[in-house]
């Protein structure tokens, strides 16, 4: 796979191999304060205060709920995790309440254990000791989302494509090709008004190609977060 990034906006040649996986930093609750008790909070109601703490991208409170390996699990998944996340069933085993959501954008699963009320320490933060997904495509950046747009139109796959783009937009690749294939290179990044637009030139035809990438979209966890497309 061939993948020179020399910084944002930098040329950038594209491979259209299967996507990367992304990792980053990811926070701590070392040192973080949490105040009051929640021993008694229920594990589903825990559950679902963590989850929408993560998905709104605060840290502190998510570090308040969870584990140190907890935290690291979710943020290091996304960051933030969205809005779309949706509760679908409960159970429990040997003390712990097991508590899973799906992403009713991106398709995948999230199940988080919870110890049950009781076994919790006094004030009952950092209960929420295991976070476990299943099916779920990891977040990307705008430009990171466009490289892995191009690469899946590169390569003709349409499953791909149509995750990363809105229907208008996968049209509008499909009118320059079916297959985009294997010659793009980034070229150029700028914002504006909320959108990151990525360039792209075709190093055989010299064509140019400008993904429109919705920043909205990405912070809500939003699939299709692709929605325009400009050929030149």
């Amino acid at each position: 796979m061939i993948r020179r990034i020399m910084g944002l906006g930098a040329t950038t040649a594209l491979a259209v191999t299967a996507p990367l996986v992304l990792t980053g930093a990811a926070p701590a609750n070392a040192g973080t304060s949490c105040s009051g008790s929640v021993a008694s909070v229920s594990a589903v109601t825990y559950a679902d205060r963590l989850v929408r703490a993560w998905g709104r991208g605060d840290t502190a409170a998510a570090n308040c709920y969870a584990t140190t390996a907890t935290s690291r699990t979710l943020f290091g998944q996304a960051t933030p995790g969205g809005i779309h996340w949706r509760r679908v069933s409960t159970e429990g085993a040997a003390g712990t309440i097991y508590v899973t959501y799906h992403d009713d954008a991106r398709g995948g699963n999230l199940t988080i254990g919870v110890q049950n009320v009781g076994l919790r320490a006094a004030s009952g933060w950092h209960a929420a000791y295991t976070a476990k997904f299943t099916g779920e495509p990891k977040a990307w950046n705008a430009v990171q989302w466009a490289d892995n747009l191009v690469r899946a139109w590169g390569r003709g796959d349409a499953k791909w494509t149509a995750y990363y783009a809105t229907p208008r937009a996968v049209q509008q690749l499909h009118a320059v090709a079916a297959k985009g294939g294997p010659h793009w290179t980034r070229i150029a990044t700028e914002g504006a008004a909320g959108t990151t637009y990525v360039t792209y030139r075709n190093d055989v035809t010299r064509h140019t190609l400008t993904i429109g990438v919705s920043n909205v979209g990405l912070s809500q966890g939003d699939a299709h977060a692709a929605y325009t497309v400009r050929y030149h």
